[in-house]
Formats: C-alpha cells, sequence, structure tokens
C-alpha cells in the first residue's frame, strides 16, 4: 500500500508496510529511483535507524557509504529492473556493523524503485562452510606460509656474504616476510570463532574483567565507569563478550596513551525506544554498552572501512580486533556502533536484553 506525504523541498512517495511485513525477522528495505528510502519494516527500522534519527528519507550511499556494493547494485535494479541475490553479505555501514546477511534485491513499480530484503544467518559462517571445507582464505593463507621460510633463510645467507647495502635489503625482506607471517597466523581468527554458548550473565561482568587486563597493560591510562546497576541481564557467551570489550578497550588505550590526560571510560545504559527482532520471537529491548576515549579520533580514511579485516591505521597492526568483535557481537544479535571526532571516540554494542522464558 502506498500513500504521498509532502516534504518541504518535494513530494515523496512512502511505503507502508502490510502487518505481515512488520512481523517476519527479516530487513526489507524500499529505495525510489535516487536511492531514498522510502519504506522499512520493523526489523529494518530498528537495525538500522542507529542513534542519529530514522530511516526512512536516507539516502542508501550514506547509510551504507559512498563505495558500497549494496548501494551500487540497488541503482542497477531501480533504474534498470536488475533481480540481484548474493549470500553472505556485510552488512555494515560508516560507524555500524551487523554481521552477515542473504540479501536479495529486486526492482518495484509502486513506487518506482527497488526492495532489499536482508535474511539474517542463523549459523556462524565456520559452521555453514563445514569443518571439512576450511575456507579459501584460511587455505590461501597455509600455502602463503610455505614459501615464506624459504624466502627468509635465502635472504639471510645473501646478507652474510654482501655489502652493507646487500645486508640493509636482506634485512627489509626478512621484516616484510616476518610482518606477512603475522598476518597468514592471524587471518584463521575469523573462521574459529566458536558459536556463542548463551547464558544470562550481566554484562560489567565482561566489561570489569577487560577494564582490569587493558588497565595493567596501560599504567599511566586513567579509566574510569559509569554503569547503571539496575539494568537487566543479556543472554550472551561471557568469553566471547570478554574478547569484545577487550579489543575495543585496548584499542582506546592505545590511541589515548600519548595524550596529556589520557581516559577511557567504560559505561552502560538501556537503550530507550530501541527494539530489535532478529529471530522470529517477539522484538527485543536492547541495552547500551560502551567504551569511550578522548584520543585523536579515527582516521577519515579509515571511517568507512573500520569493521573490514585488516584495516587498520596503527604501525604494525593487523587490523583484525574490530572486525572480530563485530562478528561476535553480530551473533549475539546486536550490533556495534560508533561516533568520532577529534579528542572524542565513542564506540556502543548493542546486545538485545534477556526475555522470560528464553532457553538457555
Amino acid at each position: 500500500m502506498i500513500e504521498t506525504v509532502r516534504s518541504r523541498r518535494h513530494r515523496r512517495e512512502v511505503v507502508v508496510v502490510d502487518p505481515i511485513l512488520d512481523a517476519l525477522p527479516f530487513l526489507v528495505v524500499w529505495v525510489d529511483t535516487d536511492l531514498h528510502v522510502v519504506g522499512a519494516n520493523i526489523a529494518a527500522g530498528g537495525a538500522l535507524s542507529g542513534p542519529t534519527g530514522g530511516l526512512i528519507g536516507r539516502k542508501l550511499g550514506d547509510l551504507f557509504g559512498i563505495h558500497s556494493l549494496i548501494a551500487a547494485l540497488a541503482a542497477r535494479s531501480a533504474t534498470e529492473g536488475v533481480r540481484h541475490a548474493g549470500t553472505e553479505v556485510s552488512l555494515e555501514g560508516p560507524g555500524f556493523s551487523l554481521g552477515y546477511f542473504d540479501l536479495t534485491i529486486a526492482p518495484t513499480d509502486e513506487p518506482l524503485g527497488a526492495v532489499l530484503i536482508f535474511s539474517p544467518k542463523t549459523a556462524p559462517r565456520s559452521d555453514r562452510m563445514g569443518r571439512s571445507a576450511p575456507p579459501i582464505a584460511r587455505t590461501l593463507a597455509h600455502e602463503i606460509r610455505n614459501p615464506l621460510a624459504g624466502i627468509r633463510a635465502a635472504a639471510q645467507l645473501i646478507g652474510k656474504t654482501g655489502d652493507a647495502g646487500t645486508l640493509a635489503l636482506t634485512h627489509l625482506i626478512c621484516a616484510e616476510t616476518d610482518r606477512i607471517k603475522r598476518l597468514t597466523d592471524r587471518v584463521d581468527a575469523l573462521d574459529e570463532l566458536e558459536a556463542p554458548r548463551l547464558a544470562e550473565l550481566n554484562i560489567h561482568e565482561a566489561m570489569d574483567r577487560a577494564r582490569s587486563v587493558v588497565a595493567m597493560s596501560f599504567p599511566g591510562v586513567t579509566f574510569d565507569e559509569t554503569y547503571d546497576p539496575s539494568l537487566p541481564p543479556v543472554r550472551g557467551d561471557l568469553d566471547q563478550l570478554i574478547q569484545v570489550f577487550l579489543n575495543l578497550a585496548k584499542n582506546a588505550a592505545e590511541a589515548v596513551r600519548e595524550r596529556a590526560q589520557p581516559r577511557v571510560t567504560f559505561g552502560t545504559k538501556f537503550r530507550p525506544g530501541l527494539r530489535v527482532r532478529s529471530g522470529l520471537g517477539a522484538a527485543r529491548a536492547q541495552l547500551e554498552a560502551s567504551i569511550r576515549d578522548n584520543g585523536p579520533g579515527i582516521p577519515s580514511e579509515l571511517s568507512g572501512r573500520l569493521f573490514e579485516p585488516f584495516a587498520t591505521a596503527k604501525p604494525g597492526g593487523v587490523g583484525l580486533g574490530l572486525a572480530i568483535a563485530a562478528e561476535i557481537v553480530a551473533r549475539h544479535e546486536g550490533r556495534i556502533e560508533v561516533e568520532s571526532r577529534p579528542g572524542d571516540t565513542l564506540f556502543r554494542v548493542l546486545l538485545p536484553i534477556a526475555c522470560v522464558g528464553d532457553d538457555l
């Protein structure tokens, strides 16, 4: 069903969503030919609206990033009538990551544009791929490791017999082969994540454990907390959530340690007005666990790729910490949001509050 509403600048058709679609766990989004969002079901509205406002009227390029494959495919579908379908699509954009979904994009006549349907994955990627057949990335990593040792050994032999210039080059070769080996050693980290073992837990336990570990490694940094002690429990895997907050807190501490008054703040609060349905059950209220720092902020060239594996601005960094954190949170039916400017960077982890009667 379609109705027309008037905005200050122009008229735009808005999709009035059928209640049946609102009851589904799929994220359904309609866009017009200019790729403005003109409709969304409850699941999409809850998952994609974010902290800065609603979903209707936003452009896909702003939502998913100007270079987003999702926006490019939607543009072809809306203007050329092309239908697309894909699996294992990363649903992320500037400041958020929701994990991996199956995606279908189809052209629509009323309104003229396209509809995007994101189907949440119910099993971890490692389980869907099968334990007996390792992913391509893991296989490639093992294959790369084999010649690296030979290259390094040959470089060392050349360095022993060469002049100072040759020795400097062999040192560079050895350093680079060591760096590549570190990358391949860690490429398994995403695929080896186990499915979370869910139980009711207090989110402050996970955050306090992470804070204690990071504080020991960064004695010059001040660690604060602003907790809401009245928060109900979440359903989660304690070890995996500790890992999430460890990764975020370590990044924050590294960012502030050169500041005059380095500070990292752990916080929790109820997220009012936000309810997300990611399964067949009722929409769940969310709580927010945050880590804030007063560092220099996230470099602009990295802001749109924060949750991609190997995206990093740190010298010698591998760039898997945020990708792993986002994957763990997605498996907990949550999301990560980030806001950053010089002197203030805030990561929010949103998790569904445990409901009475949940199977543990």
